[in-house]
């Protein structure tokens, strides 16, 4: 007897995911149709939807698309014991986001109680939880939309060229992600000092380092440092690289970070800077103004742009030979209540429609229905500065 056939959207819906998901993994090799019908529409059966059962669980246990594809077309060469340690490790970090949220309430209790909560300390612990909560949210869009089906911080990772035995030193690097999301690949030897303004950040991640120390490589360590990134010294010729991100908002004296990152360098060492700048304007200005002529986003500024030129044209004399990299990448947005909290953590954006909540969702509803996804560039550039021999 001949097998039950699914349609694509019939398959979609057995599995709870949407007909773009069924499509982009026939695209990636993952789930290729058993036939085609005579009006070439694919076809799939049950062995289709035990083969997605498995993709399913694979991604919702932490494993990216391209080490799914690598599992299924290589099970014998793939370790799958170091597979899924990686993602144990990914676990772990998931249990200790929900950790760190009930130690910021349990020490808001504790000021409480004690009539010691200022207002600097308040600020911090709400910065804590919602620099890195959003850090993970844009995190988990980008696997489940990008079409590179990778996050900034596993390529900026690769970027790094971290070499075995080499002396590293994180300015700002608080929560640690490009640390986390590339933990087990930190090469042997490796000796990472983070420095950070934020306690309460360098406890998360000497946490994390603690918990899946087992997973780094022989004689690969990590130290911490709490200071203000203006006022702590960095050294002479004592590191090979220096990482630097999203740090230019709190440097007092561009040149005079320059040229103490560069004194602490090492002949021929780096400094690993980002230039982030986001280009949602043109994408999400038509569909903003088909709610409401009154919605608004701004393209970036001619002082915007002028200012962002010249931090590069510093960068430039301080390290002469430069290497300038950039990750693009786009956001496939298919799901209304998906993209109505990707608005909502939009800075601007967000502020303007907060208040139309799900008026603007059934709108959003209505957008996909018809134009089936919004597509959403995203740009960042990495600069890698090589100090001179």
């Amino acid at each position: 007897m001949e097998q039950e056939r699914f349609t694509v959207g019939e398959l979609a819906a057995l599995a709870g995911v949407s007909p773009r998901t069924i499509r982009y993994y026939d695209k990636k090799g993952l789930l290729c149709p058993v036939a085609y019908s005579e009006n070439q529409y694919r076809q799939y059966d049950k062995s289709s939807l035990l083969q997605l059962q498995q993709v399913l669980m694979l991604k919702y246990i932490g494993f990216s698309l391209e080490e799914i594809i690598q599992i299924f077309q290589s099970r014998k060469e793939m370790s799958i014991p170091e597979l899924l340690a990686e993602q144990k490790r990914m676990l772990l970090e998931k249990r200790q986001q929900l950790d760190q949220v009930i130690s910021v309430v349990e020490k808001t209790q504790e000021y409480c109680r004690n009539d010691e909560l200022t207002l600097p300390q308040f600020s911090e612990l709400v910065k804590m939880l919602t620099s890195n909560a959003s850090a993970n949210k844009t995190f988990e869009y980008y696997e489940k939309y990008g079409s590179k089906q990778q996050d900034w911080y596993p390529w900026l990772f690769r970027q790094l060229q971290i070499q075995t035995g080499e002396n590293v030193l994180d300015i700002g690097g608080g929560y640690g992600l490009v640390w986390r999301r590339s933990f087990s690949q930190i090469p042997q030897g490796v000796h990472i000092l983070v420095l950070d303004k934020s306690q309460e950040q360098i406890k998360l991640l000497r946490s994390f380092v603690n918990e899946n120390r087992n997973l780094l490589k022989k004689g690969t360590s990590f130290s911490f440092q709490n200071a203000d990134l203006n006022q702590a010294s960095y050294g002479v010729e004592a590191y090979d690289c220096i990482v630097s991100l999203h740090m230019w908002p709190y440097v007092e004296n561009r040149t005079a970070y320059l040229d103490k990152t560069r004194r602490a360098l090492k002949p021929r060492g780096r400094l690993c800077a980002n230039f982030n700048w986001r280009d949602y304007a043109a994408a999400l200005d038509s569909l903003l103004k088909g709610f409401s002529r009154d919605l608004d986003i701004q393209p970036p500024s001619d002082k915007q742009q002028e200012s962002l030129q010249a931090m590069e044209k510093d960068f430039r004399t301080y390290f002469p030979a430069t290497d300038s990299r950039l990750f693009e990448n786009e956001l496939h947005i298919s799901d209304s209540d998906d993209l109505y909290r990707f608005l909502l953590d939009r800075g601007a954006v967000g502020k303007q429609i907060a208040g139309y909540g799900r008026e603007f969702v059934k709108y959003l509803d209505e957008y996909l229905e018809k134009k089936k996804e919004i597509v959403i560039p995203s740009y960042s550039k990495l600069m890698i500065g090589k100090k001179e021999s």
